[in-house]
C-alpha cells in the first residue's frame, strides 16, 4: 500500500515520522448533515433499506432495534479491504443503555445487528413506524437522521490503539524523560470522529490490548463519536465502535462483530 507522504507532524515528532508514517492506515472519515435520505442512501438513524423479504430486527428481548447507521458502500471512495458495493447496516437496541453498568462490549449482537446486503433488491419494503418508533427516544444517540459524505484518508495509529507499542517503539520509549512524546503523540492522533477503517478512539484504553480473543478483531469497521454540532451524543460524551475480523470482511462476513461504546460517566 502507497503510504502518505508529509503527514502534518508537530515539530516535536519529526524525528519519529518513519515510525509514525509506517503506521499509516487508510480510512474513510464521515461528514454528516442534516438532510432527508432516500432508503438507499448512507445515513446515521432515519429508515433502513429493507428488501421485501427483510423485517427490521429485534433484540434478545423481543423489543425492535433502530437503524444506528447505513453504508452504501457503492457511494463511499475505494478502501482497501472493503466491499465495493452493497449496503452495510447497525442496528442498536435501548437495553445497550438500560444496561449500561454491565453492557459496554458484546460479540454476540443479541442488543446490536449488523447486516450485509450485497446487492440491493428492486423491490424494498416500507418499514413500519411502530417498529422504529420507541416510547422514549432519550437513550438513541442521533437526534435526527443524518446524510452522509465521505473523504478518503490515510491515518497513523492512535495513541491508545494496543498496537501503537509494536508500531511506535521509540515514541513509548520517551514516557520517561521531561520532554513526553508519547503526551504530545497523544493530543494530536487520538483517533477521534466518525469513519470507517483506520484506527479506533478510546476514552481509557483499547479492550483488545490483554485479550487475544479481542485482538482478531483487528479492523474498524464503524465508528461514530459524540458530535454537539449534529445532535450525536453517547450518553456523556462517548463514542460507539464496531470492529470486524479481517479476513471475515474479505468474505463479507459480517456475522462476527465486536461493539464496544463508552463514555466519560
Amino acid at each position: 500500500m502507497n503510504k502518505t507522504i508529509n503527514l502534518s507532524l508537530p515539530r516535536e515528532l519529526y524525528p519519529l515520522r518513519s515510525e509514525i508514517e509506517d503506521s499509516l492506515s487508510p480510512a474513510i472519515i464521515i461528514s454528516p448533515s442534516k438532510r432527508t435520505t432516500s432508503l438507499t442512501e448512507s445515513k446515521f438513524a432515519g429508515e433502513p433499506y429493507l428488501p421485501y423479504y427483510q423485517t427490521v430486527p429485534k433484540d434478545i428481548t423481543g423489543e425492535s432495534m433502530r437503524l444506528l447507521a447505513q453504508i452504501n458502500f457503492a457511494e463511499i471512495p475505494l478502501i482497501q479491504d472493503f466491499p465495493t458495493q452493497g449496503i452495510l447496516q447497525f442496528f442498536i437496541s435501548s437495553n445497550i443503555f438500560a444496561n449500561a453498568a454491565h453492557y459496554k462490549e458484546d460479540i454476540f449482537q443479541q442488543f446490536y445487528k449488523v447486516r450485509f446486503y450485497p446487492t440491493v433488491e428492486p423491490k424494498i419494503t416500507m418499514p413500519s413506524h411502530n417498529n422504529l418508533t420507541q416510547s422514549s427516544n432519550d437513550w438513541f444517540p442521533i437526534n435526527e437522521e443524518l446524510a452522509l459524505q465521505f473523504h478518503y484518508t490515510q491515518e497513523p495509529v492512535s495513541a491508545l490503539d494496543y498496537r501503537a507499542v509494536h508500531h511506535l517503539p521509540s515514541l513509548i520509549a520517551t514516557q520517561n524523560y521531561d520532554v513526553n512524546l508519547y503526551e504530545i503523540y497523544l493530543q494530536h492522533f487520538l483517533g477521534a470522529g466518525a469513519k470507517i477503517g483506520g484506527y479506533a478512539y478510546f476514552l481509557d484504553e483499547d479492550i483488545r490490548h490483554a485479550s487475544q480473543l479481542l485482538q482478531r478483531y483487528d479492523v474498524l469497521l464503524l465508528q461514530i463519536d459524540s458530535n454537539d454540532e449534529f445532535g450525536i451524543m453517547w450518553a456523556d460524551s462517548g463514542v460507539g465502535k464496531f470492529f470486524i475480523n479481517r479476513d471475515k470482511l474479505l468474505q463479507q462476513d459480517f456475522s462476527d462483530i465486536l461493539f464496544q461504546w463508552e463514555c466519560y460517566s
